[in-house]
Order: C-alpha cells, then sequence, then structure tokens
C-alpha cells in the first residue's frame, strides 16, 4: 500500500512539473502609437513578422498606428529583455509612409507585434507578414500576402493590379473592385463573393475555391485548384464562354451550354468530366480546371 501511495505520489509530481512551463508562462506587453498623414494616391507599407493586422479605410487624411508588442517566457525579465529588442520603425517621405517590424532573429523569435490602424481609403497599401492574419476593410490593396494566416477582405479596392496570397491559410473576400485580381492559396480555401474585375485569377493547390457574383463583359475568369472542388454560383445576368474540366472528378453547368464552338476556338463538348461551350452572349470567359475535385457552375 504504501509503495503504491509513493508510486502516485511520483506520478502526481511528474504530471505538475509537466504543466509548470505552460502555466508560469508570463506575457509582456507593450503598447505603441503613431500618428502620421497621407494624401490621395499616397502608398503605404507594412511589414511584419508575427502578429495579426486590421487595416480599415478611414474618410480622413490621418494614418493611425497603434500596435501591441507581446512576448511570452517563464522567467518575466527575460520576457522584458526581449520585448526590447523589438523594434517598430516608422519612416515618412514623400506620400509614402512605411512601417517594419525588426527582430534579431525574424524565422524564430519568441514575439510578436499586431497591429491595428486606420488609413485613408484612397492611399495604395503593401502587408507582408510571416504569421498572422491580415485583415482589410475600406482599403485600396495592391499586395496583401502572409506565409501563414488568412487573409480576409471586405470592400476592397485597387487602382490598377492587387495580388493576395498565403501559403497556409485560407482567403476571404467580400466585395471588391479592380482591374487585375489574383487571389492564392497553397493550403487553404478561398471564398470570393461579389468582385468587379477585367480578369480574376484564383489558384489554390489544396483547397476549395467558392465564387458568387456576377460577371464583366468581356472580363476573363481563372479558377484552378489541384485538390479541391470549384463552385461557381452566377447571377446569369451576363453571357459566358466556358472551359471547365476536371482529370477525377465531375463537371455540371445549371445553365443551358450552346455546344458549338467559342471565341477561343476548340472543339465544343458537353461530358462528365469537362465542359466546353457558351450561354448567352458569351462575352466573359471561364476558365476553371481541378485534378482531383469537382467543378459546379450554378445559379446565384
Amino acid at each position: 500500500m504504501i509503495r503504491g501511495v509513493r508510486l502516485a505520489a511520483v506520478v502526481l509530481a511528474f504530471g505538475l512539473a509537466a504543466a509548470l512551463p505552460a502555466a508560469a508562462q508570463n506575457e509582456i506587453t507593450e503598447r505603441f502609437s503613431r500618428t502620421a498623414r497621407l494624401e490621395a494616391d499616397g502608398t503605404f507599407d507594412l511589414t511584419n513578422v508575427y502578429g495579426d493586422i486590421v487595416l480599415t479605410g478611414g474618410t480622413g487624411r490621418e494614418v493611425t498606428i497603434d500596435a501591441v508588442k507581446r512576448v511570452q517566457r517563464p522567467n518575466p525579465n527575460a520576457a522584458r529583455a526581449l520585448l526590447r529588442m523589438i523594434d517598430i520603425q516608422v519612416t515618412e517621405g514623400a506620400n509614402r509612409l512605411e512601417v517594419r517590424t525588426v527582430v534579431p532573429r525574424p524565422r524564430n523569435f519568441p514575439g510578436s507585434v499586431d497591429y491595428t490602424i486606420t488609413i485613408p481609403r484612397d492611399v495604395r497599401v503593401t502587408v507582408r507578414t510571416l504569421a498572422g492574419t491580415v485583415r482589410a476593410t475600406n482599403v485600396s490593396s495592391e499586395l496583401l500576402k502572409s506565409v501563414s494566416g488568412d487573409i480576409d477582405i471586405v470592400d476592397g479596392s485597387a487602382v490598377d493590379a492587387v495580388t493576395a496570397s498565403t501559403v497556409s491559410g485560407n482567403i476571404r473576400v467580400r466585395g471588391f473592385r479592380g482591374r487585375t485580381v489574383q487571389f492564392g492559396t497553397v493550403t487553404g480555401d478561398i471564398h470570393v463573393e461579389d468582385v468587379q474585375a477585367d480578369r480574376l485569377t484564383v489558384r489554390a493547390v489544396n483547397g476549395n475555391i467558392d465564387y458568387a457574383g456576377d460577371l464583366a463583359r468581356s472580363g476573363r475568369y481563372e479558377f484552378v485548384t489541384h485538390s479541391g472542388d470549384i463552385r461557381l454560383m452566377l447571377a446569369g445576368a451576363t453571357g459566358f464562354e466556358v472551359q471547365a474540366n476536371s482529370f477525377s472528378g465531375n463537371v455540371r453547368s445549371d445553365f443551358p451550354i450552346d455546344r458549338r464552338s467559342g471565341r477561343e476556338g476548340g472543339r465544343a463538348s458537353v461530358t462528365p468530366r469537362g465542359l466546353r461551350g457558351t450561354f448567352g452572349d458569351a462575352s466573359a470567359m471561364l476558365v476553371l480546371r481541378a485534378f482531383s475535385g469537382n467543378i459546379v457552375v450554378g445559379r446565384r
């Protein structure tokens, strides 16, 4: 009996020792604030390492930058020492504002910076981060890039071209206007709704692609995924030519497809694995490719 009690005590002590590092973590934070000004057609460039980024377009000309530096360590003194190593550099130029998070070891530094930024909605925005979610609302974007993290865009725009990409994360877009728009992820799903663009390209290596909205006359839309489904829900107000095929999935359209050859040539056909033809005036172009997944062109 005594031996059993001793064994239980040893197991309990081991369990407590294993749990202590997680329970004994101390988070040390420090706030950073800065205000600047950008006129119309200015540029804002942000580079972060770890941490979430929230950007909101405003009506004024001021840029407000609020950031929170964070470090978690069992030893609070060590955490404070690491916190002092995080440097937020703000550089103002000719109608240009650059913000940089600088740390000694970018790839494995045990700290992060969360940004909350309000910016004039007509300023061109570029954001790069190694790990963290990027959320942009009412922002004119040129580049939104995260290596590991989601990208959310609401009511965005671009003067000319925009690219939003992540290696490991989802992309969600609701409302966007731009001439040339590209969204891409390696591992993650992409959901796009109500985008107005002359050319839209959406690519996923391992993930599903969903698009809901109308098509622009003379617009070109490309949706490509290696492993995942492609689902389009179209309003049907604009006619289109479609080229769709899947290597191992099914292809279906809720729109009646005219099997005559389209403007890009090729032989029209409708099969369980492929679809080629036109609907209505064929003014827009749809190119849909999936290796392992289904393709659906449905009515919204």
